[in-house]
């Protein structure tokens, strides 16, 4: 079970790390679409490492972590949680590394909640795990969106 518990708190930080990348994605980008796109993205984010927290919060606790207590370290060491790889493609401020680094992340996320809805053993928890998996899944079709209007030079978009 500790593997669980090793995913579960890993999801979090992904949470976390989604969250804040793209609440600086949102300050960078002058696309409208990408912008707004990462501006719902912040609030999902957050949603869903809330969700973490109140569904696996006893399991965690079983095994010794405090669910809360962890979210909240998370997020007080952001900058260690962004990483250096996230920092640097924020930093050079080009759109469509951001939103290809965006998309890994949203397909790594799909992954994890895919891995552990197969370790938990609450059907209950296995539907979350899926839930999650599948709005992950949407992130990644908005993002994938949002980049094709990135690489469509400005006289060939569609007229508003």
């Amino acid at each position: 079970m500790e593997q669980v518990t090793d995913i579960v708190k890993h999801a979090i930080e992904n949470e976390v790390r989604a969250k804040t990348f793209y609440g600086k994605a949102t300050e960078l980008s002058t696309v409208g679409e990408s912008q707004m796109v990462f501006m719902e993205l912040v609030d999902m984010e957050d949603q869903h490492a809330r969700r973490l927290v109140d569904a696996f919060g006893d399991l965690l606790a079983e095994h010794g972590t405090d669910a809360e207590a962890h979210l909240a370290e998370v997020e007080a060491n952001i900058d260690r949680t962004l990483g250096e790889d996230a920092v640097k493609i924020l930093e050079n401020a080009e759109m469509r590394p951001v939103l290809d680094f965006a998309i890994g992340m949203e397909i790594q996320a799909r992954d994890n909640y895919l891995q552990l809805a197969e370790k938990v053993q609450s059907q209950e928890l296995v539907a979350l795990c899926k839930e999650l998996a599948d709005e992950e899944r949407k992130h990644h079709d908005s993002l994938m969106e949002a980049r094709s209007g990135v690489d469509t030079p400005i006289d060939e978009r569609p007229a508003l």
